[in-house]
């Protein structure tokens, strides 16, 4: 049965392959695109990630399981929604997996997420939003492109 409420989302970055996955498990760089203060992860399969953030005072976590992990071409993790939770809030079953594909286009790398488990419209809307700007962020970053 197919995911009716899959997100997707894709972006064409300048720049290689390489450094492209590099912006994806280097937590230094993670920090520049995405709205997180920490994330932790050996990053190999089976090993848990762990994404912390600050809002008005309030420690939030997310945390996940990377479930596959070719470097240089895959990412695929599971995590739970809310995706901003108190820490120290009971944490849900993992109901989401997100898979990140990079493919060489010449000397440009097209990315590609896909985010499993939104159970209605709006956490679709939500997802596929989210992913946009994360992936648009990554992208100015790397070409150098920020304001």
């Amino acid at each position: 049965m197919a995911d009716t409420f899959a997100g997707h989302a894709s972006v064409t970055i300048n720049a290689p392959r390489a450094k492209v996955w590099d912006a994806f498990v280097t937590p230094e760089t993670i920090m520049q695109y995405m709205p997180v203060t920490s994330v932790v992860s050996e990053w190999k399969e089976g090993s848990p990630i762990v994404w912390t953030s600050e809002f008005q005072g309030k420690r939030f976590e997310v945390r996940g399981t990377i479930l596959r992990f070719q470097p240089g071409r895959l990412l695929e993790y599971d995590h739970s929604l809310p995706i901003f939770r108190p820490s120290g809030v009971a944490q849900a079953r993992e109901d989401r997996r997100v898979t990140i594909e990079l493919e060489d286009l010449d000397a440009q790398t097209h990315v590609a997420v896909t985010e499993q488990g939104n159970k209605n419209k709006r956490e679709f809307e939500h997802s596929e939003g989210s992913w946009r700007m994360v992936l648009n962020g990554m992208k100015a970053l790397l070409e150098g492109t920020r304001v």
